[in-house]
């Protein structure tokens, strides 16, 4: 592993500490199930990209369209009026949507780079409307925050538990491997809470877990980020969660 990933994984600890501790009762996160999203929706993944709404009042998403090598605003959509593969809501209004996202691009603008991705904003209509989001605020904090993270490098599963099952199919059990190689030893497959990702390695990702007496994390082996058809088996997110 990396001394930058290191680093990032050490930050990680720290984080899921946070995360461990008792949750409003109506906090939750819903999820849909995994025979309602169409297989192209979770077919080449790069990034998932994260709308955290500040407010109910701060409900509208600025939306981009890409018109040869330029992004320009095209107006706003309702929060209400999308779909995302996660939706996050606790009691103290703090509201976060995630999606995935198949490309990303970087446009030199005033006052610097600006990072875009090409977003599927309703993960449950078969060819639903793909849009570009812009990394970061319109206006500041009173405004939809929109965060921009990689799958092929691990970077969206950072500072998050990671649901290992929903986008699964029901053929398709979860199996940890001993080595990053469909030929590898199987392992027990019962996961702690406190499970994250390590390195990744083609289709796998290592799977490590914190034991203190053991002096920090542990491997527990390799499990697939994408299946043999290309589609996205993990996905990062909070707790509680709820089927819906």
């Amino acid at each position: 592993m990396t001394p930058a990933r290191v680093s990032r994984v050490l930050s990680s600890a720290l984080a899921l500490t946070v995360l461990a501790l008792p949750l409003a009762a109506s906090s939750m996160e819903v999820m849909p199930q995994r025979a309602d999203l169409p297989d192209a929706v979770l077919r080449d993944v790069t990034h998932v990209v994260c709308v955290t709404y500040p407010e109910e009042l701060a409900s509208e998403l600025a939306v981009y369209s890409r018109e040869g090598g330029d992004l320009r605003r095209t107006g706003v959509i309702p929060r209400a009026q999308t779909g995302p593969v996660s939706r996050w809501d606790d009691d103290d209004g703090w509201k976060e949507d995630c999606f995935p996202a198949y490309a990303e691009v970087r446009v030199l603008e005033v006052g610097g780079d600006a990072r875009y991705a090409h977003v599927l904003l309703d993960v449950q209509v078969r060819d639903g409307r793909k849009v570009w989001l812009r990394e970061g605020s319109e206006r500041g904090p009173d405004a939809p925050w929109v965060t921009i993270e990689s799958v092929r490098t691990l970077e969206a599963f950072e500072d998050k538990r990671i649901d290992f099952l929903t986008l699964r199919l029901g053929d398709q059990p979860l199996v940890v491997r001993a080595e990053p190689r469909d030929e590898a030893k199987e392992l027990p497959t019962e996961l702690p809470v406190d499970t994250i990702l390590g390195q990744r390695v083609g289709d796998y990702a290592e799977v490590l877990s914190y034991t203190p007496g053991q002096g920090g994390y542990v491997p527990l082996g390799w499990v697939r980020v994408v299946d043999a058809r290309g589609l996205l088996l993990l996905w990062p997110t909070h707790f509680p969660r709820h089927g819906c």
